[in-house]
């Protein structure tokens, strides 16, 4: 048996939830949020330095007891980039394609200062393979190792908020894992928009945050460019995150089956999840769903090809 807390760093607010595994399933025991987010690129800010006091108070006086830490981050604390690539790709090449991009967006910055992983995106046309690039500064890392040290744990993976949400479906959806899925995550600046078909990654794709009246409209053009240049079909179509909002749920719900796909919907972070919790934490979960399938995916194996540089 295993518990695992799972802390996702959203631009909204900190969030997590902690989860025993064992050999009677999964289940969720632990589910929080402060009300102040931590923002890694003003760290000095009266915001972020009450999000840390907030979360360092939940942290000594939740009793959940983990054995290990999970830390998902938002696009919009990483640099997320891709470029050509291919699966069979060598460590050598892999490093100086990674190197590359991280000196042409950081020129006055040393390549050692960054941890960075890649994921390889295998559409079913072969000639649009590309690499997923994640690009993490280490000062953020030290930071959250800082905040997070008063459990006295190992943190055992920092992952993206859209690849992390990936794996919470992957267990909650399991007769969708062979299908062709699109995910459309909403929050406070970003859009990521990505697919998952036979449970692999092959399309992602980031864009600004538009206004309520154009999300639509770019979840459209969206659907355009990866049918069928990446797919052929879409089979199924997920929106969560914290910027999701009932009406655009709904509006977006009406757009996917006007395109053809039949099943679209909230993504439901605690669908296949057995849990602990008291009423008051259950009806909370029933209402914020679709904040969570980051941070609960983030408590899983990860499904897809991570290769760490």
């Amino acid at each position: 048996m295993k518990k695992i807390l799972s802390v996702f760093f959203n631009t909204d607010r900190t969030y997590l939830t902690g989860l025993t595994i064992g050999e009677s399933g999964i289940s969720l025991d632990y589910i929080n949020s402060t009300t102040h987010p931590i923002d890694f690129g003003n760290i000095e800010s009266n915001e972020s330095k009450n999000g840390m006091n907030e979360l360092e108070t939940i942290l000594l006086n939740m009793n959940f007891k983990p054995d290990e830490i999970s830390i998902t981050l938002p696009s919009e604390s990483v640099l997320v980039t891709k470029f050509p690539g291919r699966e069979d790709i060598s460590d050598d090449e892999l490093n100086q394609l990674l190197n590359l991009e991280i000196r042409q967006i950081y020129p006055d910055r040393d390549n050692s200062e960054f941890t960075t992983y890649a994921v390889p995106l295998i559409p079913e046309k072969q000639n649009l393979q590309q690499m997923l690039a994640v690009i993490v500064k280490n000062e953020i890392i030290k930071e959250i190792e800082n905040i997070v040290k008063v459990l006295d744990k190992p943190i055992v993976k920092y992952e993206i908020s859209q690849l992390t949400a990936h794996t919470g479906f992957l267990h909650n959806y399991p007769e969708l894992n062979d299908k062709c899925v699109l995910f459309f995550s909403l929050q406070s600046q970003f859009i990521e928009v990505s697919v998952l078909q036979n449970g692999k990654p092959v399309y992602y794709n980031l864009v600004g945050m538009p206004d309520n009246n154009q999300t639509v409209d770019l979840f459209e053009r969206e659907f355009a460019k990866i049918v069928p240049d990446y797919v052929p079909v879409v089979d199924a179509s997920f929106f969560f995150g914290a910027g999701l909002t009932k009406s655009v749920s709904q509006m977006l719900s009406e757009k996917a089956r006007f395109l053809g796909i039949n099943e679209a919907k909230r993504l439901n972070a605690f669908r296949m999840i057995q849990t602990n919790l008291s009423k008051r934490e259950n009806d909370y979960c029933s209402r914020t769903f679709h904040i969570f399938p980051a941070c609960i995916g983030g408590c899983l194996p990860a499904q897809y090809k991570r290769i760490t540089v």
